[in-house]
């Protein structure tokens, strides 16, 4: 959990945020991923999990070059399996596309392309920029609206695995 913490105080201070979503709290959803596999929001939520969703497309140029650092990011914080869950969402990607996306960039978490429902999400959360990042807690609260820039990866893994008293103060 105190990677977790430390994630989260790492991203609000390293990075520039403007808010490319405008909710304060997640809005639930189920959609199945370009692979077949469904994924609902609350239920990982409810599992104890952060949740940070990347919405993309995949002619998007600044989403082809943050992609490598959000995986990068995925794998330094437990590829889906301790704190934080990762999903990536397009407004409208087919899954072929996805699929595709997914191999060219190494993307193993969920991937929801738009006819699968993606369209309807980035509606929901008025995701109106690409890439957004965001982070939501596990209590539904959006703790970081947009996460932007992505600049690498490693700083940001630096930042995770230091404890959370070293970035106070």
């Amino acid at each position: 959990m105190k990677k977790v913490f430390t994630l989260i105080l790492a991203l609000t201070m390293g990075f520039g945020l403007k808010a490319q979503c405008p909710l304060t709290t997640a809005v639930d959803f189920t959609a199945t991923d370009c692979h077949g596999t469904e994924v609902h929001l609350f239920d990982i939520l409810d599992g104890g999990q952060y949740v940070l969703i990347d919405f993309f497309f995949v002619n998007c140029g600044p989403c082809q070059q943050a992609t490598p650092k959000v995986v990068e990011s995925y794998y330094a914080m437990g590829c889906n399996m301790h704190d934080v869950f990762y999903m990536e969402i397009s407004d409208r990607d087919s899954d072929a596309a996805c699929q595709n996306w997914c191999q060219n960039y190494g993307v193993e978490y969920p991937t929801i392309g738009g006819p699968a429902g993606g369209s309807g999400i980035c509606n929901t959360y008025q995701i109106g920029a690409f890439p957004t990042v965001i982070l939501i807690a596990p209590d539904r609260q959006i703790l970081i609206n947009d996460l932007w820039p992505i600049n690498n990866a490693q700083r940001l893994q630096h930042a995770e695995l230091q404890p959370a008293s070293e970035h106070h103060g």
